[in-house]
């Protein structure tokens, strides 16, 4: 699958030192991004997470509400939102993995819970 990078990633990559611009496309293969071959970070790392999302319609509709999401709760903060009994079978209780990695369909529905509409996709 096709990554796309949706923030500049300028620093220490697992191949050295790196400047990757805004809508730099990269390469997943077995949970890893590459960039012509060089191995730059593991997907569901905090610099994958930070910079690069897949190159999909999907991917490019949950940044969107990730990113507006994050900055709710840093602003609100957590509440009871995240706590083990709501999140089952979920080993990492940080509060953003646990919304990184919950599926789309839950995403749109905590998303809907905190803005009342779905973001408008340009």
């Amino acid at each position: 699958m096709d990554y796309i990078t949706y923030k500049r990633f300028k620093g220490k990559s697992i191949s050295g030192e790196i400047n990757i611009p805004f809508g730099t496309i990269l390469q997943e293969r077995e949970k890893f991004l590459y960039l012509n071959g060089k191995q730059i970070c593991c997907v569901t790392s905090e610099n994958g997470w930070e910079h690069f999302r897949p190159n999909t319609d999907e991917g490019q509709r949950r940044q969107a509400m990730l990113e507006k999401l994050y900055r709710w709760y840093e602003k609100h903060g957590c509440g009871e939102d995240f706590v083990d009994e709501l999140w089952p079978g979920q080993e990492n209780g940080y509060w953003k993995n646990r919304l990184r990695t919950a599926s789309t369909e839950r995403l749109e529905k905590i998303y809907q819970e905190k803005f009342g509409v779905m973001p408008c996709m340009q």
